[in-house]
């Protein structure tokens, strides 16, 4: 069974890397039948080494329809983008702003309509940049074909288009938007990277279990890179299918990925709560409170994160869910919990590490503390980054450090628990009985304390 699902992991690899080599563009088509409105169509960056446009085929039953490109470059770019689904502008504004049109020049006068093919725009700029790619006649109702007389005269309008899109470039970069480029190369190598750490955590398990000593951080921590490995399947199946078949994404498989990686993101802090606080290696692990907020906050980032990405997704100007959307104020709210987390989790600590009389736990949580407040600050420090990133850069570079800064952290995780000798955190473990107690947590005598309720509190111990 194991066998199978290795050979299964295989094949998907295989079968990535194979539909990396077949197209280099991507295509978009689609009809028109709103004449006397400015419809978008879509948004795709261009790199800075250039790329074209190709218009396979345009066909409408007038010849003042118009498929339209705007570049970032233009002065009313931004007034475009707010108003991609309103009607702050007319029709005929929007069009008068255009960089490039195409039309369908071509009259077939037994059809009466008109009709282009394989017209093909350059696009040469200094740097990457957006072009709004959109479709326009603002003439009202419908009308005339060509001025004849017949049976066609009447015939209701529409408009078709199928055009590509490709950058300059090899097979994967030139079927992208360069804000995307690079991603699906990263995303491979994160997974490959966490089918390592998913084999090693198995093996440090097995080697801890040998020795009868606790495993219950890495079989969590073997959840969280579980779901990892499921964003990561998503986001690389749909980036195959888009590769793949010329343009079309694989429905909601980018969705579900984010909504993957968040999971993942929110697992990975309760784990760090609560390992910073004695679970497992102390018998001063969390209160019933703490264990409470532990998950509450966990759980919130969880949902309130889910709801701002789809918020976010579905109110870009674009419904663009290629989108960093902490880099929004839904996102800086949600960043808000962050703050709270790197405070709660540095102050409970230290409260932690206080309680303890063993020189060895706290050194562990001293060391735990330092290592990943680094993790927690680096959130918020990622919103930053993309803040002050440009636009047509900051998708992909944002991804990539996410991602980065992830797996240098789950590798720490694993160092920190890895099942050799002189590990401190082995040689806690195999100081504690089996309840995870230690004789140094109690107090001495001298302390005049109370061992009967002790014996009291260890039976309603139970690790959580």
């Amino acid at each position: 069974m194991k066998n199978f699902k290795i050979i299964k992991i295989i094949l998907l690899i295989l079968s990535c890397c194979t539909f990396f080599n077949f197209v280099n563009s991507i295509t978009v088509g689609g009809l028109y039948s709103t004449p006397g409105q400015w419809k978008f169509i879509t948004k795709f960056c261009f790199q800075d080494q250039g790329g074209h446009v190709i218009m396979k085929l345009f066909h409408s039953l007038s010849k003042d329809t118009k498929i339209l490109l705007y570049s970032d470059k233009n002065p009313n770019y931004n007034e475009l983008l707010d108003d991609i689904y309103g009607n702050k502008y007319s029709c005929e504004q929007k069009v008068s702003w255009n960089n490039y049109e195409f039309s369908p020049f071509v009259n077939n006068p037994n059809d009466l309509d008109w009709e282009s093919r394989m017209q093909v725009k350059s696009v040469m700029q200094q740097r990457d940049r957006f072009w709004i790619v959109a479709i326009a006649d603002c003439e009202r109702g419908n009308r005339s074909i060509g001025g004849g007389t017949g049976s066609n005269v009447n015939k209701k309008y529409f408009a078709e288009y199928v055009f590509s899109l490709s950058n300059n470039g090899d097979h994967i970069d030139s079927v992208l938007s360069a804000d995307q480029q690079s991603i699906p190369q990263s995303q491979m190598f994160y997974f490959l990277l966490y089918i390592i750490m998913f084999v090693a955590t198995i093996v440090f398990i097995i080697l801890l279990k040998k020795k009868q000593l606790e495993s219950k951080v890495l079989q969590f921590f073997i959840v969280i890179l579980l779901v990892q490995l499921i964003s990561l399947v998503l986001f690389l199946a749909n980036w195959a299918t888009i590769i793949k078949y010329d343009g079309p994404e694989l429905k909601y498989a980018n969705l579900f990925g984010n909504i993957f990686s968040i999971l993942a993101n929110s697992l990975f802090v309760l784990l760090i709560l609560m390992v910073g606080q004695g679970w497992t290696t102390s018998l001063y692990y969390g209160s019933m409170i703490k264990r409470m907020v532990n998950l509450s906050v966990s759980g919130l980032l969880f949902v309130f994160g889910v709801i701002v990405y789809i918020f976010v997704c579905f109110k870009a100007p674009e419904f663009n869910n290629y989108i960093y959307f902490y880099d929004t104020y839904p996102g800086y709210a949600l960043l808000a919990i962050y703050v709270f987390i790197i405070f709660f989790f540095t102050i409970g600590n230290t409260l932690s590490r206080r309680k303890q009389n063993d020189e060895m736990k706290k050194k562990f949580i001293l060391i735990f503390t330092i290592i990943f407040t680094f993790w927690f600050v680096a959130q918020p420090m990622i919103v930053v980054c993309a803040h002050f990133t440009e636009p047509w850069v900051k998708f992909k570079v944002i991804s990539i450090l996410y991602q980065t800064i992830n797996a240098i952290f789950y590798i720490l995780l694993l160092i920190l628990f890895r099942p050799t000798k002189n590990n401190i955190v082995v040689k806690i473990l195999e100081s504690d009985d089996k309840f995870g107690l230690e004789i140094k947590d109690y107090p001495s005598s001298k302390d005049n304390y109370n061992f009967k309720n002790e014996k009291e509190k260890n039976k309603k111990f139970v690790a959580f």
